[in-house]
């Protein structure tokens, strides 16, 4: 019921994995354990490189990082001095409009006096004008009449406070 083989078989068996095993570790075996050498080298390498550039990368990230701050920091900086030049010129265009404004409310000052003396000159006049046409029509008038006289002097000197 069992199979056991026969001494003959195990024999040939025997003696043909030795014969294979001899050409195997005379031929075969040398050129794979340095092929899988050659394998090992080349992962360990490869892992070695690999983790060259994590490092690098994690370098690369904080120099960018560092570089995005930077840029942060100079577009502050712009948006700051765009501020104040902005505030700048605001405030000179304020001093300038001001400037102008009080240049501009000196000059009517000076114009509305120019116009009040020129006024108060032809007021004057016309006061002295109409003083002399007073005059003339009180001496061509009837001298005679002293009350008559007295009345217009009156009435005249009413006319005039009144003015």
């Amino acid at each position: 019921m069992f199979l056991i083989p026969h001494l003959g078989t195990i024999i040939w068996v025997s003696i043909i994995f030795a014969v294979v095993y001899f050409v195997l570790a005379k031929f075969a075996w040398k050129p794979l354990l340095s092929t899988i050498e050659d394998r090992e080298s080349t992962i360990a390498e490869s892992l070695k490189n690999a983790d060259e550039v994590k490092i690098k990368l994690k370098n690369l990230e904080l120099v960018q990082e560092k570089i995005i701050e930077i840029a942060k920091q100079d577009k502050e900086r712009i948006v700051r001095e765009g501020i104040d030049q902005r505030d700048k010129i605001i405030s000179n265009a304020n001093d300038m409009a001001l400037q102008k404004t009080n240049k501009m409310i000196d000059d009517a000052r000076k114009q509305i006096e120019r116009e009040r003396t020129a006024a108060l000159a032809e007021m004057k006049s016309q006061i002295a004008a109409l003083s002399i046409e007073i005059a003339t029509k009180l001496v061509k008038g009837d001298m005679e009449d002293q009350q008559r006289h007295k009345k217009v002097v009156e009435q005249l000197i009413d006319e005039i406070e009144l003015n």
